[in-house]
């Protein structure tokens, strides 16, 4: 009987590939692979952009909602790489539940409690604060080509628009009941709609309103919008991310509901192939490589 001598090297590398093909079978598909996770960046991460110029990422810490109890003006904006390693921990102080981030011309653009923080990021300080009062959740923000900024407010049927410093609604509409997550895509607003899961686009100069698909039936918090290819990838806050093209056809890209880790509003780092996933009520943020299929 021949025996045969296995290395303590070649067992370790035996169980870090059953444990990588575990998560990859578990995230849909063998499409994305985890790179990293870490729950030493962020308080409840709520939202990340990826600013490519200064190459570093912006996560809100959401902390909790003051309307539990919290004090005010204790959360913050930390500055992060990709590799995991916190460049600042509290980059942009004085900030209430932070929720959504938009990038645009080196302004970063802050949902928090009562409006938008407008953050000149070569000056390093706070350009605008912008005071948004009335009912609902202050949710995410998008920017168009213009600087004119939108601004979805949960459990209402509103969309906010400010331009020239005027807050105004932009559109109050059944369409749009529970709005969250938004993008700007020429000369569209793209906004997800959790009160029946669909993704709707308006036209910015005659608001005409199109469903673009609805990927699940009944209410999902569709988190996160990012542009890709002839579509867009969006988030279900439970765990799933989905690409929907723009003839409404969806397919599922990721998939962690079933071990309950879930996905705020995500991004999307195209030239990468990285989904920096934000989980929020998990305490942790995620980096995955994005496999494409042809669509």
């Amino acid at each position: 009987m021949k025996k045969y001598l296995i290395s303590e090297m070649t067992v370790k590398a035996f169980l870090f590939f059953v444990l990588l093909a575990t998560i990859i079978s578990c995230e849909s598909g063998a499409q994305t692979t985890l790179i990293w996770e870490s729950d030493a960046i962020a308080s409840n991460p709520e939202s990340i952009v990826y600013d490519k110029t200064r190459d570093c990422c912006y996560v809100s810490n959401f902390g909790s909602n003051p309307l539990n109890g919290m004090n005010y003006n204790e959360d913050f904006i930390t500055k992060f790489n990709l590799k995991g390693e916190v460049l600042e921990k509290k980059f942009i102080q004085n900030l209430t539940a932070p929720t959504g981030l938009c990038l645009h011309n080196d302004f970063l653009y802050i949902v928090e409690r009562f409006g938008i923080v407008k953050y000149d990021l070569n000056n390093n300080k706070v350009d605008t604060r912008y005071r948004v009062n009335g009912p609902g959740f202050l949710n995410d923000v998008a920017v168009d080509k213009d600087g004119t900024i939108y601004l979805t407010v949960s459990d209402t049927n509103i969309i906010y628009r400010i331009r020239d410093s005027k807050v105004e609604k932009w559109i109050e509409s059944s369409e749009f009941m529970n709005p969250n997550g938004i993008l700007y895509d020429d000369d569209k607003i793209i906004i997800g709609v959790c009160s029946d899961n669909s993704l709707r686009a308006v036209s910015i100069p005659e608001k005409k309103i199109e469903i673009i698909s609805t990927p699940r039936t009944g209410f999902a918090v569709i988190d996160g919008v990012r542009k890709f290819r002839d579509g867009y990838f969006i988030s279900h806050y439970q765990g799933i991310i989905y690409f929907v093209n723009n003839k409404g056809a969806y397919r599922e890209v990721l998939n962690t509901s079933k071990n309950e880790i879930f996905c705020a509003d995500f991004e999307y780092i195209d030239d990468q192939q990285l989904f920096v996933i934000p989980t929020l009520k998990n305490n942790k943020i995620r980096v995955l490589k994005y496999q494409a299929v042809r669509q």
